[in-house]
């Protein structure tokens, strides 16, 4: 009987002290463009789409939308996001080094192609383990953060 008990009021704390998951609405594991399309219009982004088809017939999505001075491609691999701004910004590696070693949700690579050097301040998705749309925008606007932690940190 102490077992009922105890069972009972587990039962009844977990009820009352759950959080309410339906709030986030479905879970998925790959995200679709015409969700994402839905995202970016809620955050009242002008976007432009691209799309491309890879050999194995899977599609990639590139949507291309301004935050200020700053262009941002978001690519839509299905079950991976990746957000990018790039800059053709020069940098030392020291530096790029030091914006990894301190950044929480972004990182900076240091691209030199022949004679151009860009910087590309990116970030990544993985849907596979599930999210919601509400984590698909809190993830824009985290990234939106890092870019003007960025801005302020190569000045």
């Amino acid at each position: 009987m102490k077992r009922l008990s105890i069972f009972i009021a587990c039962l009844a704390i977990g009820l009352f002290v759950a959080p309410d998951v339906s709030s986030q609405g479905k879970v998925y594991r790959s995200v679709t463009n015409e969700g994402l399309e839905k995202i970016l219009q809620g955050l009242q982004l002008k976007y432009e789409k691209a799309e491309r088809k890879e050999k194995e017939g899977n599609s990639i999505a590139f949507f291309e939308f301004k935050r200020g001075e700053h262009t941002y491609r978001l690519i839509n691999y299905g079950n991976d996001l990746w957000i990018e701004c790039t800059s053709d910004k020069a940098m030392k590696a020291e530096d790029v080094n030091r914006w990894n070693a301190e950044a929480k949700f972004s990182r900076l690579v240091l691209m030199k192609q022949k004679d151009k050097t860009t910087l590309s301040l990116e970030s990544q998705l993985d849907c596979l383990g599930g999210v919601t749309d509400v984590m698909i925008r809190q993830y824009l606007i985290r990234f939106d953060d890092e870019m003007r932690k960025f801005v302020k940190f190569a000045k």
